[in-house]
């Protein structure tokens, strides 16, 4: 399984749709997207691309956005726990404030607003933010029942 993750796309403020048409999106299974959005456009765009899209909203989203959006998603692949969530909840996104709202063990929590791409291990949590991909970043993870693989990367 490939998993693309989308974060602070911040569409067509920052920059245009144009360099979100550039994805493959056909070699991904999933998207995690961990908001600001910030279009209704882009996120039907998405959600017509063959992935499935599990997204949150961001601080910069609309309210019709954030109405369709979770704050928050937990969910479990290949015996995996991941979180997602934007961030903006701490101010700074500060990941060990971040992870008790879920109030749960995470094996991975997903999240963005900073823009900074990072990926760090605290306390057997893997925390990633695949950065703001209106300054081009995004990441992937590559995952079966035996691999597992987080890249960080730059168009």
């Amino acid at each position: 399984m490939k998993i693309l993750l989308l974060s602070d796309l911040h569409i067509p403020t920052r920059c245009s749709i144009e360099e979100l048409r550039a994805i493959n999106f056909d070699i991904y299974d999933q998207i995690f997207l961990t908001g600001d959005i910030t279009s209704i456009e882009v996120l039907d765009f998405l959600n017509n691309q063959k992935p499935i899209i599990q997204a949150v909203h961001g601080n910069m989203d609309d309210f019709y956005i954030k109405n369709l959006l979770s704050e928050k998603i937990m969910l479990e692949l290949y015996g995996k726990t991941y979180g997602l969530i934007h961030g903006h909840q701490t101010g700074h996104a500060i990941a060990e404030k971040l992870i008790k709202f879920f109030n749960t063990n995470l094996d991975v929590l997903v999240f963005g607003h900073s823009h900074y791409q990072e990926k760090f291990l605290i306390n057997n949590t893997i925390f990633v933010n695949p950065g703001a991909f209106c300054d081009g970043y995004y990441g992937e993870i590559n995952l079966d029942e035996n691999n597992f693989e987080i890249n960080l990367l730059h168009i």
